[in-house]
């Protein structure tokens, strides 16, 4: 997810939602363990470094063509 430029509250909001999804298959007795036992969020912030930048819209402008006719 950070490669792809999301942000913290997206993935925060992404591992909350998969974390539900896993308990409530355990409560309903899908899983014969807990899978989110002893699974927590990321507690630090990615540094700069481990993470690239977003692409630039420059990387994605159209080119301009100028054409004589």
């Amino acid at each position: 997810m950070e490669r792809n430029g999301a942000g913290l509250a997206t993935q925060s909001n992404a591992f909350d939602k998969v974390k539900s999804v896993l308990l409530d298959a355990y409560r309903l007795g899908i899983y014969t363990e807990n899978p989110v036992m002893g699974v927590s969020p990321r507690s630090t912030t990615p540094s700069a470094r481990s993470s690239p930048p977003p692409p630039s819209s420059v990387t994605y402008a159209p080119r301009v063509t100028t054409g004589s006719a």
